[in-house]
């Protein structure tokens, strides 16, 4: 690896961690950096912005469009860094230990970094098929906007032979990982002074009613296995992630609300879940509850969905990612990825990108340099790989 490519690289992630691209944040500030920097290079780009145009998808063709290509495929949108104890700036980088530190170097500004390293050398290189980059936002919170973008491919008829979904994966590729839905509930009581409770609505009793029945579901869930050894829990997994209610402990709580998730891997039904919860609200919660005081009540709703991912060990886009790593691997993760949807739409996916997945999210997130050295040899020989040049 050469060090003036690293540089490069790094020079590139010290930009995308400068912004804070937050999926309730915009992202457009970043996404008009990439296009400044493609168009130094004479790589145009086409800007996809969502309906209240404050985000935006990014698609980058170097090459003949006409021609199946290959399509690097990044998200712009980091989590929050909110209540998580960083012991640096999270928004700026920081080298130490051979590691590169802040937000969003593992989760997934460092693929992208790398990526945009390597276009320069794309350009360059006599292409036997385009290579085609794709920036998009909101994958944190359903793999949102890359919905648009895969419209867009299918509507102008863009051939795409094989996907790279960017994602920490250690450079390892993956052709399989889990979908998800997620809820929020609402529970709305009947508010009164605790002395008088009996004549209240308690909306955090019958959210703990309703708790105890998705516990049961979690502990159902464990024995719905898909016989796929690869997965490290191969069965769905359910999450309670958030709770908020009440107001003091002399007022029967008025308002209780929870967000919960189901994970299940390719194989495996959701419906389990995604039918018992909604049945489960409306009869330990929003009935009785009505039943007590019309006021009163529950909803259910989803808030986000993805599916699962179901590549294949012999597709182009697996063979091809085998190939630029050295790797074998055929893996299967319990997290996920727009991958996907790639693969829903019918583009071949693969998810293989630098970092550990252990690292995302977290405070003082990092990634390895040598992952991004790796990375960046895997796009060197892609460009060599496509070069009709001997």
């Amino acid at each position: 690896m050469k060090k003036t490519e690293t540089g490069s690289t790094l020079h590139i992630l010290e930009k995308l961690i400068s912004f804070d691209t937050t999926s309730y944040r915009s992202n457009l500030d970043l996404i008009d950096y990439v296009c400044d920097y493609l168009a130094s290079f004479d790589i145009p780009c086409k800007v996809l912005y969502n309906e209240e145009k404050n985000k935006a998808n990014l698609l980058a063709t170097i090459g003949d469009s006409s021609k199946p290509g290959i399509l690097l495929s990044g998200h712009t949108d980091v989590v929050p860094i909110d209540g998580q104890n960083w012991t640096r700036d999270p928004f700026k980088l920081h080298i130490e230990d051979g590691k590169a530190f802040g937000r969003g170097t593992c989760d997934m500004k460092g693929f992208i970094a790398s990526v945009l390293a390597a276009a320069p050398l794309f350009r360059n290189t006599d292409l036997s098929c385009p290579v085609h980059i794709a920036l998009s936002y909101d994958e944190e919170v359903g793999c949102v906007g890359v919905r648009h973008l895969i419209d867009f491919l299918q509507e102008t008829g863009t051939p795409v032979e094989a996907c790279i979904i960017g994602e920490p994966s250690s450079l390892k590729p993956v052709t399989a990982h889990t979908g998800k839905h997620g809820f929020r509930c609402e529970f709305h009581g009947t508010p009164m002074h605790s002395s008088l409770a009996p004549g209240g609505v308690n909306a955090i009793s019958y959210a703990a009613a309703v708790l105890a029945g998705i516990n049961d579901l979690e502990n159902k869930a464990k024995s719905m296995t898909i016989g796929d050894d690869r997965f490290e829990y191969p069965h769905p997994t359910i999450n309670i992630g958030t709770i908020e209610g009440g107001k003091a402990v002399n007022i029967v709580a008025e308002h209780c609300a929870f967000e919960v998730e189901c994970r299940y891997p390719p194989g495996g039904s959701p419906t389990f879940f995604t039918e018992a919860l909604p049945a489960l609200v409306e009869d330990v919660a929003n009935r009785p509850m009505k039943d007590r005081n019309p006021a009163a009540g529950a909803t259910c709703t989803e808030t986000l969905s993805y599916p699962a991912f179901e590549g294949n060990f012999q597709s182009p886009a697996a063979v091809l990612a085998r190939r630029l790593t050295g790797s074998n691997n055929d893996g299967a993760v319990n997290y996920g990825t727009e991958a996907g949807r790639f693969q829903t739409a019918g583009f071949s996916s693969v998810v293989c990108g630098p970092g550990d997945i252990a690292q995302a999210h977290q405070p003082d997130e990092f990634i390895a340099l040598s992952q991004l050295e790796g990375c960046d040899r895997m796009l060197t020989t892609l460009a060599r790989e496509l070069s009709t040049q001997p």
